[in-house]
């Protein structure tokens, strides 16, 4: 109940920083650009930014906003990714392209990308020069390494010799590193020192790599109620996902011939076939992956200690992006 009240309150208030930068003239354009936004969300990288700031009593206005720039960030990249991915469903609502248009849902993902920015620029204000610097930095570093990831992730799917340590270092960029600098953003808004700094941001890429990887094993065992989004899409894309490449590497020649034929078909029955053999030969395989990165990021958060609420609410988050159904 405690953890209830902590959660509520940082997202009610986040929420209200969103509302309050995403609204202007054309409606059009806002409305599709704050579509995603208020269609839900776990708003996970929030709750890591605002608690991270709390572990070491920092200001929660600072952090509020520092949470609502990378809430803002990370839903860019939603609406970018969806249009190359060509997928319809979003939090089991349609895509901003499908609509709006996928001309309309570019220029909404360029204004939250400038709007990111923006509202970050005020959480950092006042801030000695050097923390100023630091934030920038980080905030732009992870927008061309996200950049660089989603990139690596379409290459993958013209190849059929993607190693594991390829899809770790992709995920780590495409998804991993927008949680560490939400967790590194939330310490430097509250002064924290910076060796504390880079035990957030160990904490940070390493749940951000275990969720992935939840991420990659719930598009092939959670229905589309609970995913938000067509199921098997990852096959249907021809994503080389964790599962995918531990399957290949396990495969029988038949099994392998009806994976291939799956990734990247249009035939729902072959994407179907191809998903139930990549769950059966590396399902629990991915699971142990996760759970080891999981480990990483707690012994991480282990090192910092700090407040105990926002200890307990980081814990919490974790052990959620292990254990969630969607």
């Amino acid at each position: 109940m405690e953890l209830d009240k902590y959660f509520d309150e940082i997202i009610k208030n986040v929420n209200e920083e969103i509302e309050k930068y995403i609204k202007g003239e054309p409606k059009e354009l806002y409305d599709a650009s704050i579509y995603l936004l208020k269609a839900g969300g776990k708003r996970l990288r929030p709750l890591i930014t605002v608690a991270s700031s709390d572990l070491f009593s920092g200001d929660r206005k600072r952090a509020y906003k520092a949470a609502a720039a990378v809430e803002i960030l990370h839903n860019f990249t939603l609406i970018h990714d969806d249009i190359m991915d060509e997928d319809t469903l979003r939090r089991g609502m349609p895509t901003v392209h499908v609509k709006w248009g996928v001309p309309m849902a570019i220029l909404a993902g360029d204004l939250l990308h400038a709007k990111a920015f923006e509202v970050l620029s005020e959480a950092l204000e006042g801030l000695d020069s050097r923390r100023f610097y630091m934030g920038l930095s980080e905030f732009s570093k992870s927008v061309i390494i996200i950049a660089e990831g989603q990139a690596m992730d379409m290459e993958f799917e013209n190849r059929q010799d993607v190693t594991e340590e390829e899809y770790l270092e992709m995920i780590k960029k495409k998804t991993a590193q927008l949680f560490s600098c939400s967790a590194f953003l939330g310490g430097l808004v509250s002064n924290a020192e910076d060796k504390d700094l880079e035990l957030l941001k160990e904490f940070g890429l390493n749940l951000g790599i275990a969720f992935q990887i939840i991420d990659d094993i719930l598009g092939l065992t959670a229905d589309e109620k609970e995913l938000g989004k067509p199921v098997y899409s990852d096959i249907r894309e021809g994503k080389k996902t964790i599962l995918v490449i531990k399957a290949l590497s396990l495969a029988s020649e038949a099994e392998r011939k009806i994976i291939i034929e799956g990734l990247g078909s249009k035939d729902q029955g072959k994407i179907t076939k191809a998903a139930e053999v990549v769950k059966s030969l590396s399902l629990n395989y991915a699971y142990e992956v996760a759970e080891k990165y999981y480990q990483k990021s707690m012994k991480a958060l282990s090192a910092i200690g700090g407040n105990d609420i926002a200890g307990k609410a980081l814990k919490y988050l974790a052990e959620f992006t292990i254990k969630r159904r969607k």
